[in-house]
């Protein structure tokens, strides 16, 4: 194996533990906010308890845009399933696609901040997805 070879394996598997590590991160910061902050523990938030750790993750990243009154709390919760339902529906799977766990998140977020935008049918997601994902492939 060249040296160059060596690398390039190495700095994939070290990214795919940074990203691990940065995705765990996260999971931990957010149930460790809806577990010990005391707005969480009502009823109207018991809805948290049940999701994933994918769930987590797009609910801490939809956090802001709530605080920021962009979401209200319905739309909030809407927003964390329909884009969790979306990172597994609608993209390939990671061998085919060659993201990232991570860049399956950012594919699904930055359709999510294009939909803040603007309306777009459900075609036109999927499309916006595949050009995402080509993307991607392109600049790695």
């Amino acid at each position: 194996m060249s040296s160059s070879s060596q690398t390039n394996s190495l700095g994939s598997e070290t990214t795919s533990i940074e990203d691990q590590d940065e995705f765990s991160q996260v999971v931990c910061d957010g149930r460790s906010l809806l577990e010990n902050k005391v707005e969480f523990q009502t009823e109207e938030w018991a809805w948290t308890c049940d999701l994933d750790d994918g769930g987590i993750f797009v609910f801490s990243y939809l956090l802001y845009d709530y605080k920021q009154k962009v979401l209200s709390l319905a739309r909030l919760k809407e927003s964390v399933y329909t884009l969790n339902l979306l990172r597994h529906k609608m993209l390939p799977e990671q061998a085919k696609t060659g993201l990232s766990m991570l860049g399956e998140f950012q594919v699904i977020f930055t359709l999510y901040e294009r939909l803040k935008l603007e309306e777009m049918s459900w075609g036109a997601c999927e499309d916006y997805v595949k050009e995402l994902i080509e993307e991607h492939r392109r600049s790695n």
